[in-house]
Protein backbone atom coordinates (compact mmCIF):
# COMPACT_ATOMS: atom_id res chain seq x y z
CA UNK A 1 0.00 0.00 0.00
CA UNK A 2 2.74 2.35 0.71
CA UNK A 3 5.02 0.87 -2.03
CA UNK A 4 7.21 -1.02 0.79
CA UNK A 5 8.29 -4.42 -0.18
CA UNK A 6 6.95 -7.06 3.13
CA UNK A 7 9.36 -10.03 4.02
CA UNK A 8 9.05 -13.42 2.74
CA UNK A 9 7.03 -15.65 5.02
CA UNK A 10 10.54 -16.75 7.02
CA UNK A 11 11.15 -13.29 7.84
CA UNK A 12 8.16 -12.22 9.24
CA UNK A 13 9.47 -12.68 12.53
CA UNK A 14 12.46 -10.33 12.53
CA UNK A 15 10.88 -7.52 10.33
CA UNK A 16 9.41 -4.81 13.35
CA UNK A 17 6.12 -3.96 10.58
CA UNK A 18 3.20 -6.17 9.67
CA UNK A 19 1.30 -5.42 6.39
CA UNK A 20 -1.36 -4.13 8.93
CA UNK A 21 0.19 -0.99 9.88
CA UNK A 22 -0.01 1.93 8.74
CA UNK A 23 2.04 4.99 9.68
CA UNK A 24 1.79 8.68 9.38
CA UNK A 25 2.09 9.79 5.97
CA UNK A 26 -0.35 6.59 4.73
CA UNK A 27 -3.06 8.45 7.07
CA UNK A 28 -1.88 11.99 5.29
CA UNK A 29 -2.17 10.40 1.80
CA UNK A 30 -5.84 9.05 2.69
CA UNK A 31 -7.15 12.16 3.69
CA UNK A 32 -5.64 13.86 0.52
CA UNK A 33 -7.14 11.43 -1.61
CA UNK A 34 -10.29 11.44 -0.35
CA UNK A 35 -10.84 15.01 0.91
CA UNK A 36 -13.36 16.23 -1.69
CA UNK A 37 -15.54 13.96 0.08
CA UNK A 38 -14.87 14.87 3.07
CA UNK A 39 -14.87 18.38 2.76
CA UNK A 40 -17.89 18.15 0.48
CA UNK A 41 -19.57 16.06 2.93
CA UNK A 42 -18.33 18.33 6.01
CA UNK A 43 -20.41 21.27 4.01
CA UNK A 44 -23.41 19.44 3.35
CA UNK A 45 -23.76 18.48 6.59
CA UNK A 46 -23.02 22.54 7.99
CA UNK A 47 -25.92 23.16 5.35
CA UNK A 48 -28.07 20.83 6.42
CA UNK A 49 -27.94 22.25 9.85
CA UNK A 50 -27.98 25.93 9.26
CA UNK A 51 -31.54 25.00 6.61
CA UNK A 52 -32.80 22.62 9.74
CA UNK A 53 -32.03 25.77 12.23
CA UNK A 54 -33.63 28.25 10.19
CA UNK A 55 -36.77 26.51 9.72
CA UNK A 56 -37.33 25.30 13.26
CA UNK A 57 -39.40 27.90 15.08
CA UNK A 58 -37.91 30.73 17.40
CA UNK A 59 -38.09 29.50 20.68
CA UNK A 60 -37.99 32.49 23.49
CA UNK A 61 -37.70 32.43 27.08
CA UNK A 62 -40.18 33.59 29.67
CA UNK A 63 -38.38 34.52 33.17
CA UNK A 64 -38.82 35.76 36.60
CA UNK A 65 -37.21 35.78 40.16
CA UNK A 66 -39.20 35.48 43.10
CA UNK A 67 -38.17 35.23 46.69
CA UNK A 68 -40.17 32.91 49.57
CA UNK A 69 -42.58 34.74 52.04
CA UNK A 70 -40.32 36.15 55.21
CA UNK A 71 -42.54 35.18 58.47
CA UNK A 72 -39.92 36.11 61.32
CA UNK A 73 -36.40 35.60 62.59
CA UNK A 74 -34.73 32.96 64.30
CA UNK A 75 -31.71 33.60 67.22
CA UNK A 76 -28.99 34.52 64.84
CA UNK A 77 -31.33 37.09 63.25
CA UNK A 78 -31.34 35.61 60.25
CA UNK A 79 -35.00 35.25 58.12
CA UNK A 80 -37.10 32.29 58.86
CA UNK A 81 -38.72 31.77 55.19
CA UNK A 82 -42.67 30.57 54.45
CA UNK A 83 -40.79 27.72 52.90
CA UNK A 84 -37.41 26.66 51.29
CA UNK A 85 -36.78 27.62 48.12
CA UNK A 86 -36.49 23.56 47.15
CA UNK A 87 -39.55 22.79 48.13
CA UNK A 88 -41.34 25.55 46.35
CA UNK A 89 -39.20 24.07 43.29
CA UNK A 90 -40.19 20.50 44.44
CA UNK A 91 -43.81 21.52 44.23
CA UNK A 92 -43.24 23.58 40.53
CA UNK A 93 -40.98 21.04 39.05
CA UNK A 94 -44.24 18.38 39.79
CA UNK A 95 -46.24 20.84 37.93
CA UNK A 96 -48.78 21.28 41.27
CA UNK A 97 -50.13 24.44 39.67
CA UNK A 98 -50.24 23.60 36.21
CA UNK A 99 -53.81 22.32 36.44
CA UNK A 100 -55.04 25.50 37.51
CA UNK A 101 -52.86 27.42 35.58
CA UNK A 102 -54.96 25.91 32.64
CA UNK A 103 -57.89 26.42 33.70
CA UNK A 104 -57.17 30.08 34.33
CA UNK A 105 -56.77 30.74 30.66
CA UNK A 106 -58.46 28.31 29.49
CA UNK A 107 -55.92 26.33 27.81
CA UNK A 108 -56.27 22.16 26.31
CA UNK A 109 -55.77 20.26 29.48
CA UNK A 110 -53.71 18.00 26.93
CA UNK A 111 -51.03 21.43 26.60
CA UNK A 112 -48.30 21.08 28.39
CA UNK A 113 -46.98 23.47 30.71
CA UNK A 114 -43.42 23.28 31.65
CA UNK A 115 -41.54 25.58 34.05
CA UNK A 116 -37.87 25.44 34.69
CA UNK A 117 -36.27 26.10 38.23
CA UNK A 118 -33.21 27.22 39.71
CA UNK A 119 -32.50 28.54 43.23
CA UNK A 120 -29.40 30.63 44.36
CA UNK A 121 -26.52 28.93 46.51
CA UNK A 122 -26.59 32.07 48.80
CA UNK A 123 -29.57 34.44 48.28
CA UNK A 124 -33.20 32.54 49.15
CA UNK A 125 -34.35 33.58 45.59
CA UNK A 126 -36.08 31.12 42.99
CA UNK A 127 -35.84 31.91 39.04
CA UNK A 128 -38.70 30.51 37.43
CA UNK A 129 -38.21 29.86 33.29
CA UNK A 130 -40.31 28.57 30.75
CA UNK A 131 -40.22 28.36 26.82
CA UNK A 132 -42.42 29.50 24.12
CA UNK A 133 -43.08 29.67 20.66
CA UNK A 134 -42.55 33.47 19.07
CA UNK A 135 -46.50 33.90 18.79
CA UNK A 136 -47.57 32.35 22.19
CA UNK A 137 -44.97 34.81 24.36
CA UNK A 138 -47.68 36.73 25.74
CA UNK A 139 -49.68 33.28 26.98
CA UNK A 140 -46.47 32.44 28.68
CA UNK A 141 -46.24 35.38 30.07
CA UNK A 142 -49.81 35.11 31.72
CA UNK A 143 -49.13 31.27 32.34
CA UNK A 144 -45.87 32.59 34.54
CA UNK A 145 -48.31 35.61 36.06
CA UNK A 146 -50.71 32.86 37.61
CA UNK A 147 -48.08 30.81 38.64
CA UNK A 148 -46.94 33.75 40.76
CA UNK A 149 -50.21 34.51 41.95
CA UNK A 150 -50.81 30.35 42.74
CA UNK A 151 -47.49 30.46 44.70
CA UNK A 152 -48.44 33.31 46.73
CA UNK A 153 -51.92 32.52 47.30
CA UNK A 154 -50.65 28.86 48.31
CA UNK A 155 -48.86 30.78 51.18
CA UNK A 156 -51.41 33.66 52.01
CA UNK A 157 -52.81 31.55 54.84
CA UNK A 158 -49.81 30.82 56.66
CA UNK A 159 -48.69 34.41 56.56
CA UNK A 160 -51.92 35.84 57.59
CA UNK A 161 -51.85 33.57 60.51
CA UNK A 162 -48.46 34.10 61.12
CA UNK A 163 -49.46 38.24 61.38
CA UNK A 164 -52.51 37.30 63.92
CA UNK A 165 -50.58 35.42 65.99
CA UNK A 166 -48.40 38.67 66.17
CA UNK A 167 -51.16 40.55 66.70
CA UNK A 168 -52.48 38.72 69.62
CA UNK A 169 -48.74 38.83 71.22
CA UNK A 170 -48.88 42.42 71.24
CA UNK A 171 -52.66 42.87 72.26
CA UNK A 172 -51.51 40.48 75.58
CA UNK A 173 -48.12 42.95 75.82
CA UNK A 174 -50.34 45.97 75.61
CA UNK A 175 -52.95 44.05 78.65
CA UNK A 176 -49.46 43.52 80.43
CA UNK A 177 -49.03 47.07 80.37
CA UNK A 178 -52.52 48.11 81.32
CA UNK A 179 -52.26 46.02 83.73
CA UNK A 180 -48.63 47.68 85.44
CA UNK A 181 -50.19 51.09 84.52
CA UNK A 182 -52.96 50.42 87.10
CA UNK A 183 -50.34 49.42 89.67
CA UNK A 184 -48.75 52.16 89.51
CA UNK A 185 -51.95 53.98 90.08
CA UNK A 186 -52.91 51.88 93.51
CA UNK A 187 -49.05 53.26 93.73
CA UNK A 188 -50.04 56.66 93.63
CA UNK A 189 -53.32 56.25 95.52
CA UNK A 190 -51.26 54.50 98.56
CA UNK A 191 -48.79 57.47 98.22
CA UNK A 192 -51.81 60.17 98.40
CA UNK A 193 -53.03 58.21 101.79
CA UNK A 194 -49.48 58.18 102.97
CA UNK A 195 -48.89 62.06 102.47
CA UNK A 196 -52.50 62.77 104.06
CA UNK A 197 -51.18 60.35 106.95
CA UNK A 198 -48.54 62.74 106.86
CA UNK A 199 -50.99 65.77 107.23
CA UNK A 200 -52.47 64.60 110.16
CA UNK A 201 -49.38 63.33 112.18
CA UNK A 202 -48.26 67.07 111.82
CA UNK A 203 -51.64 68.56 112.65
CA UNK A 204 -51.14 66.19 115.79
CA UNK A 205 -47.86 67.37 116.63
CA UNK A 206 -48.91 71.02 116.37
CA UNK A 207 -51.73 70.34 118.58
CA UNK A 208 -49.34 68.44 121.05
CA UNK A 209 -46.65 71.49 120.60
CA UNK A 210 -49.60 73.95 121.49
CA UNK A 211 -49.92 71.97 124.71
CA UNK A 212 -46.41 71.99 125.50
CA UNK A 213 -46.10 75.54 125.17
CA UNK A 214 -48.95 75.74 127.13
CA UNK A 215 -47.44 73.55 129.50
CA UNK A 216 -44.30 75.82 129.93
CA UNK A 217 -46.35 78.24 130.42
CA UNK A 218 -47.88 77.20 133.07
CA UNK A 219 -44.79 76.10 134.65
CA UNK A 220 -43.47 79.44 134.49
CA UNK A 221 -46.35 80.86 136.19
CA UNK A 222 -46.65 78.45 139.03
CA UNK A 223 -42.28 78.55 139.30
CA UNK A 224 -43.22 82.66 139.44
CA UNK A 225 -45.77 82.09 142.05
CA UNK A 226 -43.34 79.81 143.90
CA UNK A 227 -40.90 82.40 144.04
CA UNK A 228 -43.51 84.85 145.42
CA UNK A 229 -44.98 82.33 148.40
CA UNK A 230 -40.89 81.67 149.35
CA UNK A 231 -40.09 85.59 149.38
CA UNK A 232 -43.39 86.11 151.50
CA UNK A 233 -43.24 83.38 154.12
CA UNK A 234 -39.30 84.22 154.57
CA UNK A 235 -40.72 87.79 155.30
CA UNK A 236 -42.72 86.53 157.39
CA UNK A 237 -40.44 84.58 159.26
CA UNK A 238 -38.74 87.18 159.56
CA UNK A 239 -41.00 89.50 161.25
CA UNK A 240 -42.13 86.44 163.09
CA UNK A 241 -38.76 85.51 164.79
CA UNK A 242 -38.61 89.56 165.28
CA UNK A 243 -41.58 89.56 166.98
CA UNK A 244 -40.37 86.48 169.22
CA UNK A 245 -37.79 88.81 169.96
CA UNK A 246 -39.79 91.83 171.43
CA UNK A 247 -41.98 91.21 174.40
CA UNK A 248 -45.20 93.48 173.87
CA UNK A 249 -48.55 92.67 174.44
CA UNK A 250 -50.51 90.60 172.07
CA UNK A 251 -47.75 88.51 170.93
CA UNK A 252 -49.28 85.41 171.66
CA UNK A 253 -51.78 86.34 168.97
CA UNK A 254 -49.54 87.48 166.34
CA UNK A 255 -47.13 84.77 166.33
CA UNK A 256 -50.01 82.10 166.14
CA UNK A 257 -51.22 84.09 163.27
CA UNK A 258 -47.57 84.15 161.43
CA UNK A 259 -47.49 80.60 161.96
CA UNK A 260 -50.57 79.89 160.81
CA UNK A 261 -49.72 82.07 157.68
CA UNK A 262 -46.19 80.09 156.75
CA UNK A 263 -48.13 76.81 157.44
CA UNK A 264 -50.65 77.92 154.81
CA UNK A 265 -47.70 79.24 152.49
CA UNK A 266 -45.63 76.00 153.07
CA UNK A 267 -49.12 74.15 151.82
CA UNK A 268 -49.70 76.27 149.09
CA UNK A 269 -45.76 75.93 148.01
CA UNK A 270 -46.07 71.74 148.13
CA UNK A 271 -49.01 72.45 146.58
CA UNK A 272 -47.10 74.46 143.69
CA UNK A 273 -44.28 72.29 143.23
CA UNK A 274 -46.50 69.23 142.86
CA UNK A 275 -47.88 70.82 140.36
CA UNK A 276 -44.87 71.57 138.56
CA UNK A 277 -43.75 68.36 138.71
CA UNK A 278 -47.09 66.99 137.40
CA UNK A 279 -46.71 69.37 133.99
CA UNK A 280 -42.79 68.02 133.98
CA UNK A 281 -43.98 64.52 133.63
CA UNK A 282 -46.70 65.74 131.34
CA UNK A 283 -44.47 67.81 129.54
CA UNK A 284 -42.10 64.44 129.09
CA UNK A 285 -45.14 62.50 128.07
CA UNK A 286 -45.58 65.02 125.53
CA UNK A 287 -42.10 65.26 124.13
CA UNK A 288 -42.08 61.87 123.56
CA UNK A 289 -45.25 61.51 122.16
CA UNK A 290 -44.54 64.55 119.83
CA UNK A 291 -40.64 62.41 118.78
CA UNK A 292 -42.77 59.29 118.28
CA UNK A 293 -44.69 60.79 115.74
CA UNK A 294 -41.66 62.45 113.95
CA UNK A 295 -40.45 59.14 113.72
CA UNK A 296 -43.55 57.99 112.47
CA UNK A 297 -43.31 61.16 109.87
CA UNK A 298 -39.57 59.46 108.69
CA UNK A 299 -41.25 55.71 108.60
CA UNK A 300 -43.94 56.70 106.39
CA UNK A 301 -41.66 59.27 104.26
CA UNK A 302 -39.81 56.07 104.29
CA UNK A 303 -42.30 54.22 102.63
CA UNK A 304 -43.37 56.56 99.99
CA UNK A 305 -39.57 56.98 98.96
CA UNK A 306 -39.99 53.40 98.48
CA UNK A 307 -43.48 53.10 96.51
CA UNK A 308 -41.92 56.11 94.10
CA UNK A 309 -38.85 53.91 93.67
CA UNK A 310 -40.84 50.69 92.59
CA UNK A 311 -43.08 53.15 90.28
CA UNK A 312 -40.53 54.81 88.67
CA UNK A 313 -37.86 52.16 88.63
CA UNK A 314 -38.90 48.22 89.09
CA UNK A 315 -42.80 48.86 87.21
CA UNK A 316 -41.76 51.39 84.59
CA UNK A 317 -38.54 49.51 83.86
CA UNK A 318 -41.16 46.51 83.04
CA UNK A 319 -42.94 48.68 80.91
CA UNK A 320 -40.20 49.89 78.60
CA UNK A 321 -39.34 46.18 78.45
CA UNK A 322 -42.94 45.32 77.40
CA UNK A 323 -42.70 48.07 74.69
CA UNK A 324 -39.11 47.13 73.54
CA UNK A 325 -40.81 43.41 72.85
CA UNK A 326 -44.00 45.29 71.29
CA UNK A 327 -41.75 47.21 69.04
CA UNK A 328 -39.79 44.20 68.07
CA UNK A 329 -43.00 42.45 67.29
CA UNK A 330 -44.27 45.55 65.33
CA UNK A 331 -40.89 45.18 63.10
CA UNK A 332 -41.48 41.42 62.73
CA UNK A 333 -44.82 42.18 61.03
CA UNK A 334 -43.91 44.59 59.34
CA UNK A 335 -41.07 42.44 57.64
CA UNK A 336 -43.84 39.64 57.06
CA UNK A 337 -44.81 39.37 53.18
CA UNK A 338 -45.31 37.04 50.94
CA UNK A 339 -44.08 35.77 48.02
CA UNK A 340 -41.89 39.03 46.42
CA UNK A 341 -41.82 39.27 43.10
CA UNK A 342 -38.18 40.66 42.58
CA UNK A 343 -38.25 40.14 38.78
CA UNK A 344 -41.65 40.54 36.88
CA UNK A 345 -42.34 37.94 34.36
CA UNK A 346 -40.66 38.86 30.94
CA UNK A 347 -39.94 37.42 27.69
CA UNK A 348 -36.22 37.24 26.28
CA UNK A 349 -35.04 40.25 23.83
CA UNK A 350 -33.66 37.20 21.16
CA UNK A 351 -34.77 33.98 20.78
CA UNK A 352 -32.64 31.12 23.12
CA UNK A 353 -33.59 28.56 20.35
CA UNK A 354 -32.33 27.22 17.85
CA UNK A 355 -29.21 28.47 18.39
CA UNK A 356 -28.19 28.38 14.71
CA UNK A 357 -24.46 29.02 14.85
CA UNK A 358 -23.56 26.48 17.55
CA UNK A 359 -25.89 24.07 15.51
CA UNK A 360 -23.93 24.37 12.43
CA UNK A 361 -20.75 24.24 14.30
CA UNK A 362 -21.74 20.97 15.77
CA UNK A 363 -23.02 19.20 12.64
CA UNK A 364 -19.59 20.56 10.97
CA UNK A 365 -17.90 18.87 13.66
CA UNK A 366 -20.18 16.12 13.66
CA UNK A 367 -19.51 15.88 9.68
CA UNK A 368 -16.21 16.03 9.39
CA UNK A 369 -15.46 13.28 12.09
CA UNK A 370 -18.14 11.31 10.32
CA UNK A 371 -16.84 11.64 6.60
CA UNK A 372 -13.22 11.03 8.11
CA UNK A 373 -14.29 7.71 9.35
CA UNK A 374 -16.33 7.54 6.05
CA UNK A 375 -12.80 7.74 3.87
CA UNK A 376 -10.86 5.50 5.94
CA UNK A 377 -13.43 2.87 5.91
CA UNK A 378 -13.79 3.20 1.93
CA UNK A 379 -9.96 3.16 1.48
CA UNK A 380 -9.87 0.20 3.42
CA UNK A 381 -12.87 -1.46 1.54
CA UNK A 382 -10.56 -0.85 -1.66
CA UNK A 383 -7.71 -1.97 -0.09
CA UNK A 384 -9.23 -5.49 1.02
CA UNK A 385 -10.92 -5.57 -2.97
CA UNK A 386 -7.57 -5.36 -4.00
CA UNK A 387 -5.88 -7.75 -2.06
CA UNK A 388 -8.52 -10.31 -3.07
CA UNK A 389 -8.04 -9.77 -6.63
CA UNK A 390 -4.40 -9.75 -6.50
CA UNK A 391 -4.78 -13.44 -4.77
Amino acid sequence: MSGKKFPEAGEAKNYPYSEDEIDLADYLRILWKWKRLIISGTLICGFVAGIVSFLMPEIYEVSSVIEPGIIGFNKEGSFIYVDSPVNIKEKINKGAYNREIQKALHLDPKAKIKFEVTTGREAKVIKITSQWEEKKINLGVEATQKLLQLISNDYKKVVEQRKSDINKQILLKQNEISKIETQKKDIDKQIKLKLNKIEKIQREIKLQQANLENIREKKKVLLEEMKKVKENTEKIIQQRDKLLRSKGSGRDISLLLYSTTIQQNIIYFNQLSNQIYDLRAREKKIEAEIDKLSRNIDDVKTEIERLNLKKTESLQAKIDDIKAKIDALNMTKRLISTTKVIQKPQASLYPVKPKKKLNIAISLILGLFFMTFLAFFLEYLKESKNKIFAK
